[in-house]
């Protein structure tokens, strides 16, 4: 499940003590701690009288421990996004920063695999606004965040080589860009509940100091900044690879290869859900389950409420 976090994780420390206490319990009083002390000649008869305890009490002397740690399971606060609810989706948008420098859209595959990176990124935001950016060496806003996937379709589909009035390769202009408009209007580092995500979708051309740098300013208003790598034409630098995850590493996201949009699109929904779960409005976006651990663990308090012979 790609929403599922936990909300308070830290009470999971609270399953060692009671995995040990249990492991000590256990092994004390297999059999009761008159065995310590009893003929073994006369274990056997005082297991059939019910006078110690039988594998099935100790069963039941481990009941407390599995409640205590469903219990913390439970204040540990699991959580999955509630359903329908699309108002912190409006809130941070995923913008989707498209390179068409020449080693992009001079070959067909690569312009070809940018047009599909795209659609599979809007395919995978679940009615998450999408904003879209064009950089060569300017960078232009060709769509404002929405959730009209067929209008951003439609912009993707026409791009080529033709689409940027001039040639080159600045991610650093087009992250500043981002950065003018996707902050917050306060300027004081209060990001977006969920943050921003900006993905690079680029062959890592113009990847340098200055891209890392605004990169990490993003970071620090709360966005994030993913890479996602074309193959790189047969101009481009062989260290443009290293050069892009190095700007999504400052900018608190990761670098994935084009093959594995799938595997990018899971990493920024759980980016966010854990931006999410450190915020207020945590509860307005999240269906908390510990509620029903908790019944759980009542349920297994039951049987020792029962008498047992």
């Amino acid at each position: 499940m790609s929403g599922f976090l936990l909300l308070r994780p830290a009470w999971l420390l609270a399953l060692i003590p009671v995995l040990t206490l249990a492991v000590f319990a256990l092994r004390r009083n297999r059999r009761g701690a008159w065995t310590a002390v009893t003929d073994p000649a006369l274990i056997p008869v005082l297991l059939q009288l019910g006078w110690l305890r039988n594998s099935a009490g100790n069963r039941v002397m481990l009941l407390p421990f599995i409640a205590a740690g469903v219990t913390a399971l439970a204040l540990s606060g699991p959580a999955v996004p509630q359903a329908g609810r699309t108002e912190l989706r409006a809130l941070d948008p995923l913008v989707l920063m498209l390179d068409l420098s020449p080693s992009v859209v001079s070959e067909a595959r690569n312009l070809s695999d940018l047009q599909a990176a795209a659609a599979g990124l809007i395919s995978a935001a679940a009615g998450r606004p999408v904003g879209m950016m064009l950089y060569t060496a300017d960078a232009w806003l060709a769509s404002a965040p929405t959730t009209d996937s067929d209008t951003l379709l439609s912009l993707i589909g026409v791009l080529d080589r033709e689409t940027a009035p001039i040639a080159g390769s600045r991610p650093d202009i087009a992250l500043a860009m981002a950065r003018d408009l996707f902050s917050t209007a306060d300027g004081e580092g209060h990001s977006l509940p969920g943050g921003v995500d900006l993905v690079l979708v680029t062959d890592g051309g113009g990847s340098g100091p200055r891209a890392t740098e605004e990169a990490a300013r993003l970071a620090h208003d709360g966005a994030r900044v993913w890479g996602l790598a074309l193959t790189p034409a047969a101009a481009a630098p062989a260290q443009d690879a290293a050069g892009l995850a190095a700007i999504a590493r400052a900018g608190g996201g990761e670098s994935y290869a084009f093959a594995d949009i799938s595997g990018l699109s899971t990493a920024i929904t759980r980016a966010r859900s854990a931006k999410l779960a450190r915020e207020d409005v945590a509860g307005a976006g999240m269906r908390d389950l510990g509620p029903w651990l908790l019944v759980l663990a009542l349920a297994c308090l039951f049987p020792l409420f029962l008498r047992w012979r």
